[in-house]
C-alpha cells in the first residue's frame, strides 16, 4: 500500500509509513487538541513533496490558517501564491448565510460533493476543516448518506483527505462518520495520573490496511508543531 507522510515524521512511523493514499480520513478532537495544526502540516509537507492541495475551511479564514501555519514554521502562502494550494472560502459563505436571518440557508455536504466535481482532476490532497458544521439541523441518516458519498467520492477520485470534525458533533451524530472513512484519529486531553497534570493524547482504533498500536499516544503542541511523546498505557 502506497503512504503519504503525515507530516509529523514519529506519527508516520506509527502508520507504517503515513496515511493510506487515496484514502478518507477522520480526524476528531475536543477545541484546542490540534485539529487544524495537523491539517496544516500535511498539507505543508504535501505541498513540499510537490502534490497539489487544496483546504476548505468552514471555521476560519485562508488568511488566519496561513497565519497560523507561519507561527509554526509552515508558511503556505507561497504555495497559494503559485496555486499549488487552493483554498476554499467556505467560512464567508456560511457567515453570509447565517446573516440573512430568518430565510438563512446553511452550507450543506451536497456543496462540498459539487465542489470536488469542479475541482480539477490534479489535485491529489484535501483537507477539510470542519465537518461538524454540515451536521447542524440535518437528520442522522442523511447526514450518512451524504458521509458516505463524500467519503466513496474523494476516494473514488483517490485523493488522499483529511475530514476535521469537532468532538461534540462526532458524539451528536453517534460517531457515524467513523464507519464511512478510511481511518480515525481521536484525539483528546485527559489527565496524566502519575504527575495529575492534563496532557494530550491522540488513539488510532481504526486504519485500514495498516496494524496500529491501541495504546494513547502522548503528544504536545510546540512552536513547531505537534510532537509526539512517549506512548502510554490507558490508565
Amino acid at each position: 500500500m502506497t503512504r503519504i507522510s503525515t507530516g509529523i515524521t514519529d506519527l508516520d512511523k506509527k502508520l507504517q509509513g503515513g496515511f493510506p493514499e487515496g484514502e478518507c480520513i477522520l480526524i476528531t478532537g475536543e477545541p484546542g487538541t490540534g485539529k487544524t495544526i495537523i491539517g496544516i502540516q500535511f498539507l505543508y509537507n504535501a505541498c513540499k513533496e510537490g502534490k497539489r492541495c487544496a483546504l476548505i475551511a468552514t471555521e476560519e479564514t485562508p488568511e488566519k490558517i496561513i497565519i497560523h501555519g507561519k507561527a509554526l514554521g509552515f508558511d503556505l502562502e507561497p504555495f497559494v501564491n503559485t496555486n499549488q494550494l487552493s483554498m476554499v472560502r467556505f467560512l464567508e459563505i456560511r457567515a453570509f448565510d447565517i446573516g440573512e436571518g430568518t430565510n438563512q440557508k446553511y452550507i450543506e455536504i451536497d456543496d462540498i460533493n459539487n465542489l470536488l466535481h469542479m475541482m480539477q482532476e490534479d489535485i491529489d490532497v484535501i483537507v477539510l476543516d470542519n465537518m461538524g458544521t454540515f451536521s447542524i439541523g440535518v437528520d442522522l441518516k442523511e447526514f450518512r448518506d451524504k458521509v458516505d458519498a463524500l467519503a466513496y467520492l474523494l476516494s473514488k477520485q483517490n485523493r488522499t483527505s483529511l475530514i476535521m470534525m469537532d468532538a461534540t458533533a462526532h458524539e451528536l451524530t453517534h460517531r457515524i462518520t467513523e464507519y464511512s472513512t478510511y481511518g480515525t484519529i481521536k484525539l483528546t486531553t485527559k489527565e496524566n495520573p502519575y504527575t495529575g497534570k492534563m496532557e494530550r493524547y491522540m488513539y488510532m482504533p481504526k486504519m485500514r490496511g495498516t496494524k496500529v498500536t491501541l495504546e494513547l499516544i502522548n503528544y504536545d503542541i510546540t512552536e513547531e508543531g505537534i510532537k509526539l511523546l512517549s506512548s502510554k498505557s490507558n490508565k
